[in-house]
């Protein structure tokens, strides 16, 4: 999640003209090409205040907080040390690199230089919610967004209100967000976070610190977790088990797939193991019709193109369920059923489908928590199944 953004509510400046291009490579992933071309343009013309913070949020979204400090360093020998903008960069950097007592200091050095500068409260409302100071953090971002009204802003507010059990008040905050915006990337992530805060409110009103794991998941991205994954089993093993526990719930749920299909050429022999057990056809992806309510598979939910194409095509057909076998936490494009919530090395991927081909999963009982989640009115495959699941 972006802590400082140029999603302003209200802005525009002819003078950031220089910021063009490096803002369309940075949306476009191009993060090494956008940092040069950022670093050309405060080159240029150092007072470029706005390529500064642009720069900073570059390299803290890659991780790059000791970059990002040196960045602050740079930053006060050409703005001098009495301005507050090198200090609010120093103080997000070491927020990053979890020297919070440090971060907020600076902050707080930044605040003292212009408490007009909303950037500093916001990042001081972030380092303070880092700190477990979560009422202190509400009012600094209540001071960031009166100052300048970011997106960015009502989306750490909801975090905060959603993490303390305060469903609707960060319904409300996400619902702002998503309506004080035309930007593609903010609005996305706003309706994902209204989709999770709801699905957190539907867990009988536990608070997310409660929340088991597969509740967790479930609140995420509404998908069904199968195993979180033991680091200690055999990946075979957990393979196995983690297909057989799908089909399972898929039979609990009444899922009546005609078809499965790989969504990648990779995914053929889980969508044949996963076929023969369901007693249905193998199908390759392209031959799918929305009337086979088909399963597609995959063995990685690793962001591969192939993967969002074909959660695409179910969620304009209406019709279809997904699975996945792995899938990293925060994936882009989440299934419907998780079967191991980890991404396996490289090297293993090839041993599970030898041992999947060699020893066909059986299916066990479905796991009871899994099956109420799966059953609730949010969970994500509701959203295009054709026949409700049985209650």
């Amino acid at each position: 999640m972006r802590r400082t953004s140029s999603f302003a509510v209200f802005r525009f400046d002819p003078g950031e003209q220089d910021l063009a291009k490096p803002r369309w490579l940075a949306r476009e992933g191009k993060a090494a090409e956008a940092e040069d071309e950022y670093r050309h343009a405060i080159g240029r013309n150092p007072d470029l205040f706005t390529g500064w913070l642009e720069l900073f949020e570059l390299l803290r979204r890659g991780g790059r907080h000791q970059d990002g400090l040196d960045l602050a360093d740079a930053a006060e020998r050409h703005w001098g040390p009495d301005a507050a903008m090198p200090h609010a960069l120093r103080g997000a950097a070491l927020v990053e690199m979890g020297r919070l007592g440090d971060g907020i200091a600076a902050l707080q050095k930044a605040i003292g230089a212009d408490d007009a500068f909303a950037l500093a409260w916001h990042e001081y409302g972030y380092a303070s919610y880092r700190a477990g100071h979560h009422s202190e953090a509400l009012l600094a971002l209540d001071r960031a967004f009166a100052l300048e009204p970011h997106t960015d802003t009502l989306m750490l507010r909801g975090h905060i209100l959603r993490e303390g059990g305060r469903y609707d008040a960060a319904e409300v905050a996400f619902q702002g967000a998503l309506q004080s915006t035309e930007h593609d990337v903010p609005r996305r992530d706003a309706e994902r976070e209204i989709a999770a805060t709801r699905r957190a409110a539907a867990l009988g009103g536990k608070r997310p610190r409660d929340f088991t794991a597969r509740e967790h998941w479930f609140a995420r991205s509404g998908g069904v977790l199968l195993t979180a994954g033991d680091p200690t089993a055999p990946p075979a093993d957990a393979a196995a088990l983690a297909v057989g526990g799908a089909i399972a719930l898929a039979r609990g749920l009444g899922w009546r797939p005609a078809a499965v299909a790989g969504a990648t050429e990779g995914d053929k022999e889980l969508a044949e193991t996963v076929a023969a057990l369901l007693g249905v056809h193998v199908l390759g992806a392209a031959s799918l019709d929305p009337a086979d309510r088909p399963l597609v598979v995959t063995v990685v939910n690793d962001g591969r193109e192939g993967w969002g194409k074909q959660l695409d095509r179910l969620a304009r057909w209406r019709s279809g369920f997904a699975f996945a076998l792995y899938e990293p936490e925060g994936a882009a494009d989440p299934s419907d059923i998780t079967g191991v919530g980890t991404e396996p090395p490289e090297h293993e991927r090839r041993w599970v489908l030898d041992a999947l081909r060699r020893t066909l999963p059986t299916a066990a009982e479905a796991d009871p928590e899994a099956v109420a989640l799966a059953r609730q009115p949010l969970a994500a495959w509701r959203t295009r199944a054709a026949v409700p699941a049985p209650l």
